[in-house]
């Protein structure tokens, strides 16, 4: 899997390479933020395409986003262009042959207050492969108007693009963050809460709607582990942890690595065993089940 990221006031970056959505993730530490999506789309002609939108916040505050393609051609970039245009459009073909066309307006738009790099409204950002629409995002005007600029001749893909995972990295003085997802396809929406601190011997804990699912006293012998819960609706999800490298960076190692780790996984039906004694995972492909991966590291 090859990274593609890009900074700056508004960047953005296009490009065909692997959108792997399970594995860990390298930390890019010049980011203050970044989120990580990735869709997945099914053309009218059958051919399956992966779609990964990364917002980024770097350490000055500047924004930026980055949109990558995997439609089984490899993981070598067909294309790559960047620039500082905050609307516009980008074309490449991959290289399995998939024509793509990107489409954005972020020129207004509207971001929360907290640490979350994704813009909130005002924003619009459209994936278009193949002639058929892949993906649209975006609120207001501004996605409306992207809409507009394809045009109603433009077919949807089959069924809309669905996504199927969710990485979030941060960095702040602890690791702590609140997020909502959605675990299937039409489900109820929920927020998971991670938190983990270094005082005494240490605590951990996920929450999943503000009832803990995984929670670790002593840090330093707990450093890794998983747990499966249920939840009220019926959904059972795997959440794994790895605050290795977070908590004894510190201690000599400089805080390098990966930092604080949580995973949240929804179970495929009938699946049974937790996911990452899955031979699709140890291959670095996609698990089934929806995927979040939260990492925090130190500043």
């Amino acid at each position: 899997m090859r990274e593609l990221s890009c900074f700056g006031d508004g960047s953005v970056s296009v490009a065909a390479a692997a959108a792997s959505v399970s594995g860990r993730g390298a930390l890019d530490r010049s980011l203050q933020a970044a989120t990580t999506s990735v869709y997945r789309a099914v053309l009218s002609t059958g051919k399956e395409m992966l779609v990964r939108v990364t917002w980024t916040r770097s350490a000055a505050g500047a924004p930026g986003v980055a949109v990558a393609f995997d439609d089984g051609g490899g993981s070598a970039p067909a294309a790559r262009r960047s620039g500082q245009k905050r609307r516009g459009s980008r074309s490449l073909v991959t290289g399995a042959g998939t024509a793509v066309g990107v489409h954005w307006d972020i020129a207004e738009a509207k971001y929360a207050s907290g640490p979350s790099p994704e813009p909130e409204r005002d924003y619009g950002l459209a994936v278009v492969a193949d002639a058929e629409l892949a993906l649209l995002l975006g609120a207001g005007g501004a996605a409306r108007e992207v809409a507009r600029h394809l045009g109603a001749a433009v077919p949807h893909a089959h069924g809309g693009a669905v996504l199927v995972s969710r990485r979030e990295q941060l960095r702040g003085a602890a690791a702590a963050h609140v997020t909502r997802c959605r675990f299937r396809e039409g489900g109820e929406e929920h927020e998971v809460a991670v938190h983990a601190c270094r005082g005494g011997d240490g605590e951990l804990r996920v929450s999943i709607d503000g009832e803990k699912v995984a929670e670790v006293r002593r840090v330093g012998w707990g450093f890794r582990g998983n747990r499966a819960a249920v939840l009220p609706d019926g959904e059972v999800v795997d959440v794994m942890w790895d605050v290795h490298d977070w908590w004894f960076g510190g201690r000599g190692g400089g805080g390098a690595g990966t930092g604080a780790q949580f995973m949240v996984k929804a179970r495929a039906e009938k699946e049974g065993r937790l996911w990452m004694a899955d031979e699709t995972v140890a291959r670095g492909q996609s698990p089934g089940g929806f995927f979040l991966h939260v990492q925090c590291y130190r500043r």
